[in-house]
């Protein structure tokens, strides 16, 4: 087996990295013709400065032979290191390294700097150059192409009753609010305040239930029940978090647009570690009108740097659905229990209507292996 062979294995490691929207760069590491690590570029997947496709194969061969040392192994990349890359070729003791494409603007293995062959270190490495050269470089070529062509996407996703399964915990708070003046809510309350930001719905309650407390007070005291609530009992809904990890892999943009504050939602992402998975936040803070209007979708967008046409936005209210259309964005209704009535008219004009995360997912996740299999 020669290093053609063992390129085409490279490259096949940088069609994978190409599939998940990450710089097309693969890399094996070959001991007596047998592949023993392998790679590819995956900085954006993993947000790592650190995870080159070289890092990676080394990591994984010297975990196959249980030694950092890889004396007798020969590298394989389909571009030429960086400076990174190329060093730890060197730490690793690595005697051979072969690449396909030149890397004019950082490459370390002769293009800007020759770093393997500075007779300085106490180690050098052989080098061999181009092989496969206009494969590796086509697809390098064709991948930033197409990166400059494809527009933006931007996923926008309603908080409360969208992602999070929380509309009880406002019903749980109104109910404490009202018992406590001995007062019964009546049964639109909920869904006249649905849309409403934080300080809108204390207006309301106090001038429409004659409150004898400030806006101050009355927003001081649903704060205080939410927080506790949010922190410790409020649970994303199924396949939520699969879904948002699943952008935010494939380098979609991804906002919030909810009428909630940081302290009520912010728990809720941390404890399922995707706060980092989105882009922007348009929340109350920003105080915007309430969802009757279509400024909060807007702002995301703007956020996210993504047009609103390019912009899905997933709601569990009939406001917010007619708001996102309004914008010019595809609306998808999420079905929530407490959505009531309202279900089959978020139904009828949603662009699409989902009762579980998966249904969107599964496809994009079929999307993509078809679309692999085409690399």
């Amino acid at each position: 087996m020669d290093d053609n062979y063992f390129m085409k294995l490279a490259l096949e490691k940088a069609k994978l990295a190409y599939e998940a929207g990450e710089v097309p760069i693969g890399c094996v590491i070959v001991r007596k013709d047998k592949v023993i690590g392998s790679g590819y570029n995956m900085r954006m997947s993993l947000n790592s400065a650190l995870a080159h496709g070289e890092i990676i194969a080394i990591k994984q061969a010297c975990e196959t032979i249980g030694d950092w040392r890889l004396e007798d192994c020969t590298l394989y990349v389909t571009v030429e290191p960086c400076p990174m890359c190329a060093g730890a070729a060197l730490q690793a003791r690595i005697p051979r390294v072969v690449y396909g494409a030149a890397n004019k603007k950082a490459g370390c293995v002769g293009s800007v700097y020759d770093l393997l062959n500075d007779t300085r270190f106490n180690h050098t490495a052989q080098t061999v150059k181009g092989v496969m050269e206009n494969e590796c470089s086509m697809l390098m070529k064709d991948f930033f192409k197409n990166f400059r062509q494809v527009e933006k996407k931007g996923y926008i996703f309603d908080f409360d009753g969208t992602i999070a399964d929380s509309n009880y915990l406002w019903e749980k708070v109104d109910f404490i609010f009202f018992e406590k003046r001995g007062m019964k809510i009546s049964p639109d309350y909920g869904h006249k305040i649905s849309a409403m930001s934080f300080y809108e719905g204390a207006v309301f309650t106090k001038n429409t239930y004659n409150i004898k407390e400030s806006v101050e007070d009355i927003m001081e005291e649903w704060h205080k029940s939410a927080v506790f609530e949010y922190e410790r009992n409020v649970k994303l809904k199924d396949s939520v978090v699969e879904y948002i990890r699943f952008l935010k892999r494939k380098n979609y943009k991804v906002g919030l647009a909810t009428a909630s504050n940081p302290e009520f939602y912010l728990p809720v992402l941390k404890k399922y570690a995707i706060t980092e998975c989105f882009d922007a936040f348009a929340d109350g803070k920003l105080g915007l009108p309430n969802k009757d209007n279509p400024d909060i979708y807007l702002k995301c967008a703007e956020m996210m740097g993504v047009k609103p046409e390019n912009c899905t936005v997933y709601e569990d209210i009939i406001q917010g659905i007619r708001s996102a259309k309004t914008a010019g964005m595809t609306a998808v209704g999420v079905y929530d229990e407490r959505s009531g009535q309202n279900t089959d008219i978020i139904i009828a004009e949603s662009d699409r209507y989902i009762t579980n995360f998966m249904q969107e997912l599964e496809p994009m996740i079929n999307h993509s292996k078809k679309n692999s299999s085409d690399l």
